[in-house]
């Protein structure tokens, strides 16, 4: 079983080992790139963002610390508007850019206010990634049969002994599933989305 999150971001503060970091960018590199491919007159600058984001973040993190609920998330968003603000300076100058450049700074700049809808979509987006991240790692740990009734009750929302009599289980069986691997789950994201 691999530890949690809070230990990855503990770890990875005082001097991670290469498989934390490696852990780290598995998680964000997709949404970052997902993120960032969405503005698009950055798409092509999209891989070069990422990387940028991905260094700072890496020499950021000794500096880290949760002081409160979010904060993690809270600072990779600096991280990535302060990127995004770099790649807008470049864009700029580009004549193609010159009419949608102040719309979409605009959009950009709206990652500075923690309640702006852009901010909001971040947060969603960013908690959507690390969950699905964590879920594979638990799904890796578990029988399919115990996955299947995890997903179809707590992530499908399927009523219980609906999914104990297509999986021929008890209800008790699809209840325990969902326990234990929300649990499970909610240690892997511990830090970095709550």
């Amino acid at each position: 079983m691999q530890e949690t999150s809070v230990s990855l971001l503990e770890r990875i503060a005082n001097d991670g080992r290469d498989d934390d970091w490696q852990r780290l960018i598995e998680i964000y590199r997709p949404f970052m790139y997902q993120r960032i491919s969405s503005y698009p007159l950055l798409v092509s600058q999209s891989e070069d963002i990422v990387q940028e984001i991905l260094c700072v973040l890496i020499r950021e993190m000794p500096t880290f610390h949760r002081r409160r609920e979010g904060s993690f998330r809270a600072f990779l968003r600096t991280i990535v508007l302060n990127q995004l603000r770099y790649a807008m300076r470049r864009t700029k100058g580009n004549p193609i850019a010159a009419g949608q450049f102040d719309r979409l700074n605009e959009h950009i700049e709206q990652l500075a206010d923690p309640s702006s809808l852009e901010s909001i979509e971040f947060d969603h987006q960013h908690d959507q990634a690390v969950f699905f991240h964590a879920a594979s790692i638990v799904k890796s740990e578990v029988k399919p049969n115990t996955w299947k009734a995890f997903k179809k009750h707590a992530i499908e929302g399927q009523d219980a002994s609906a999914v104990a009599t297509q999986l021929g289980v008890t209800v008790n069986v699809v209840l325990l599933a969902k326990s234990r691997l929300t649990r499970r789950i909610r240690e892997e994201i511990r830090g970095l989305v709550e």
